[in-house]
């Protein structure tokens, strides 16, 4: 029903998150095979050169003005938070940044901008399908002889039988989405940057 939206022009196919296209790529379904092939079929993300001259942009803008690291608290807290978390505070999806070298401005820039440019071990993205035909995706949270646990990106553990996984593979893909400051003003840039390469908590 979702790519048949899509088809019909209802849904905009760039409004569906790069984690339900890498599923729905999953399925062997004819017509999910055809619909996914022909709206998705092509390489979108950006080139390298692209992904450099976007980095470029963000490191003068960043470097154009002063920001404010509590008002760059609260973009975190509205975004990268759900995921990420500093200082104590935040989710516990993606690494915790509070150790991350955060003085790195263009190490910074670079995982933000392509997520997918190095992956830390143990979040990368896993693909897992059903024998009764669902497909998840998350992280491996963990792994015996009798389940997986898969970690998506809501935070939620889904626990497998590991007789009832058909497949499991890496997809060599983050979590982590790309684009994430592409709605950001200049400004809120500058703020979310103060923030992150805070050295200690702030104190109000």
């Amino acid at each position: 029903q979702l790519l048949e939206a899509v088809e019909a022009g209802k849904i905009g196919q760039a409004s569906i998150s790069q984690d339900a296209i890498s599923r729905m790529k999953q399925h062997r379904a004819p017509r999910v095979v055809e619909l996914v092939g022909k709206h998705w079929g092509r390489e979108t993300k950006p080139a390298s050169a692209g992904m450099k001259a976007k980095i470029n942009r963000l490191t003068a803008v960043i470097g154009n003005g002063t920001g404010s690291p509590y008002e760059g608290q609260k973009l975190f807290g509205a975004s990268c938070a759900a995921c990420h978390k500093l200082f104590g505070q935040g989710g516990q999806i993606g690494p915790d940044l509070t150790t991350f070298k955060r003085d790195d401005l263009d190490n910074m820039l670079l995982s933000i901008v392509n997520p997918n440019a190095e992956i830390r071990e143990g979040y990368e993205n896993h693909l897992v399908t059903t024998k009764d035909g669902r497909t998840l995706s998350g992280f491996l949270a963990d792994k015996d002889n009798r389940v997986t646990v898969l970690r998506g990106i809501d935070g939620v553990n889904i626990t497998l039988p590991q007789d009832e996984i058909l497949e499991m593979k890496a997809v060599g893909q983050s979590l982590m989405p790309e684009g994430l400051l592409d709605t950001l003003a200049d400004q809120q840039v500058r703020d979310l940057f103060a923030y992150l390469r805070s050295t200690q908590p702030l104190v109000r």
